[in-house]
């Protein structure tokens, strides 16, 4: 299996050199993207949005990757999983109409050759774009900035996109480093990627702190079937910012600012028909926080971040979880794009719930395991990526996990991902 994936390594890392040839002579983003010079933004963010008539612009970007679990979990074996984002943005000014008006509108198409989990065995998920397929709606929404201090956003989309974000941790490729495994394991008729939402954000900033709030559909994966009977998904977040860097945007609520970020979140998830519908997460409630901070020690930039989650629901399968890491730019001589991330996550499992979820008789001692041991406490991941932007087009990311007790029950898991990642715009 090594000596596979080591093949296939070789053969998608000469397919890259080709594309980046192929790509060099085409224009990047332009010095207004929000994106410009970034590197490692989470797949799920259009940012590198080119102008296409008055008021409207685009973006697209397509990720693909090779997963191999090379060893542990539940058994060997490699998929591939691609994800590709198209979208649309109109601006009411620059269509020469009022001020602070934008419609955001995108579709997300997924492929996976093969389900991940029955591979690794983890509860965490070790790639972000692992998906079922389909093609779907995942951005229809508007926003309006009202005072240079209140925004509102109504409408389809992803609320992971605006709250519990540590942008330090975006380039990781594990998903608990995206959306804390206390919602996303939890609650999994969230609306987030893959599967958006109908909604609603308030969100209001002053200079070193912000505050939002949001309700969501309570089912996102069946929107348009009992869309308002089927419970609800309600956040709050606050953060205090401390200090300013360059390009700081507060204005801007899918980002961080300040050099310092101490951010504090609270959510209740609704849901009245639990037992009825199938796939739906019981009621609960819980709180996050995001610690980061942005600096530069000797031209090299360091990004850390800390993140916490906690729900109370006896049902939920994760009561608690802990993730940290940092993010490591310039400090490879005449590549300044590039990037390193590592980072640790421990999600803890509560027995009960993660045996009734995998099938398992509940008994004393805990020795339904497939293995024979004992169902631990927890699941941890240890996670080491790099990205190196070989133009402002095309991207390619090696990254190794390994992962402790996948499921509480498993052999401890060795993952290896290549990813390509394409920018269009």
């Amino acid at each position: 299996m090594i000596r596979g994936f080591l093949k296939t390594l070789l053969w998608t890392s000469s397919s890259l050199c080709w594309s980046a040839v192929a790509w060099g002579a085409l224009p990047g983003p332009g010095e207004d993207s929000a994106a410009a010079g970034q590197t490692g933004v989470a797949p799920r963010y259009l940012s590198n949005y080119s102008h296409l008539v008055d008021g409207v612009s685009w973006a697209g970007h397509l990720d693909t990757e090779l997963f191999s679990n090379l060893s542990g979990g539940i058994k060997r074996g490699a998929s591939n999983d691609t994800a590709g984002q198209l979208g649309l943005q109109w601006d009411s000014e620059k269509a020469g109409m009022w001020k602070g008006g934008q419609i955001n509108l995108s579709t997300f198409a997924t492929y996976s050759s093969a389900e991940q989990t029955d591979f690794s065995g983890d509860q965490q998920v070790a790639s972000n774009i692992y998906a079922p397929n389909g093609i779907r709606l995942y951005e229809a929404n508007y926003r309006q900035q009202w005072t240079p201090w209140l925004a509102t956003r109504v409408g389809f989309t992803d609320f992971n996109l605006y709250f519990d974000v540590a942008s330090n941790a975006l380039q990781l490729i594990n998903s608990s480093f995206g959306l804390t495994p206390t919602i996303a394991v939890n609650v999994p008729a969230a609306p987030t990627y893959p599967y958006s939402g109908l909604g609603f954000i308030v969100s209001t900033h002053g200079s070193n702190w912000s505050s939002k709030a949001g309700i969501f559909q309570g089912d996102a994966l069946h929107p348009w079937s009992g869309t308002f009977d089927r419970g609800y998904l309600a956040l709050w977040e606050g953060a205090l910012h401390l200090g300013q860097e360059d390009g700081d945007d507060p204005d801007d609520d899918t980002e961080t600012f300040g050099q310092w970020v101490f951010k504090l979140g609270a959510w209740h998830y609704q849901q009245p028909r639990f037992d009825e519908v199938e796939d739906l997460g019981p009621s609960s409630s819980g709180l996050y926080g995001v610690v980061e901070a942005h600096y530069d020690v000797g031209g090299v930039q360091l990004g850390p971040f800390l993140q916490w989650g906690a729900s109370t629901a006896t049902q939920n399968i994760v009561p608690w979880y802990l993730g940290l890491g940092t993010k490591i730019s310039h400090f490879v001589p005449g590549r300044p794009n590039d990037a390193l991330s590592i980072g640790f996550a421990r999600a803890g499992f509560r027995a009960a719930a993660l045996q009734n979820a995998l099938g398992l008789e509940a008994s004393e001692d805990t020795q339904d395991a497939p293995t024979g041991s004992r169902l631990h406490s927890a699941e941890t991941a240890y996670e080491i990526t790099y990205v190196a932007k070989l133009n402002d087009h095309v991207s390619i990311q090696p990254d190794l996990q390994y992962i402790t007790h996948p499921s509480g029950i498993y052999p401890n898991a060795l993952v290896g991902i290549l990813r390509l990642h394409l920018e269009f715009s």
